[in-house]
């Protein structure tokens, strides 16, 4: 086990899923949390967030499909993330499995949204760069972690000893 400040990569990571919380929380997952869950400054910072980018996705009615993205980052992103900042620290091995996916399903997701930003007709091309200023790194961090996962799971396979 290498430690971590020797694994660039994963201290990147570690640094990304440990900001990625609290964005969850008070970004993306406000209105499906129930009332109780809910304080001010969610809300608060939300609408900062709809106020400066007029993110069609966070006003309503949201798409159907969002809405399912939105439960995805609630039941799948905010445990992996929780999971996976202490995870990288003691560099676990099933770190490639999990992330492959989340890779993956993080890259899927977001060319999607950015596909449907780029369809909308009622903003602004500088509204439109906006949003894609914000949700390009997710594609491209997406994008990164599955393919820096899947070469780490590719080398651990092919270097098993093949069984007669």
């Amino acid at each position: 086990m290498a430690p971590l400040w020797s694994r660039k990569r994963d201290m990147l990571y570690l640094f990304f899923f440990a900001t990625h919380l609290p964005i969850i929380f008070m970004v993306d997952t406000v209105p499906i949390l129930p009332a109780a869950l809910q304080t001010d400054l969610m809300h608060r910072v939300r609408d900062f967030y709809v106020n400066t980018y007029h993110d069609k996705f966070f006003e309503a009615p949201q798409p159907v499909w969002f809405t399912a993205f939105i439960w995805m980052e609630l039941l799948y992103h905010a445990p992996l993330s929780l999971w996976a900042v202490g995870a990288l620290i003691r560099d676990d091995p099933m770190v490639p499995v999990h992330l492959l996916v989340f890779g993956m399903q993080s890259f899927v997701t977001t060319v999607a949204c950015l596909a449907e930003v780029w369809s909308w007709t009622d903003r602004s091309l500088v509204e439109k760069q906006n949003i894609t200023m914000l949700y390009g790194p997710y594609i491209a961090f997406g994008g990164l972690v599955a393919l820096d996962m899947f070469t780490r799971l590719r080398r651990q396979l092919c270097l098993k000893p093949k069984q007669e």
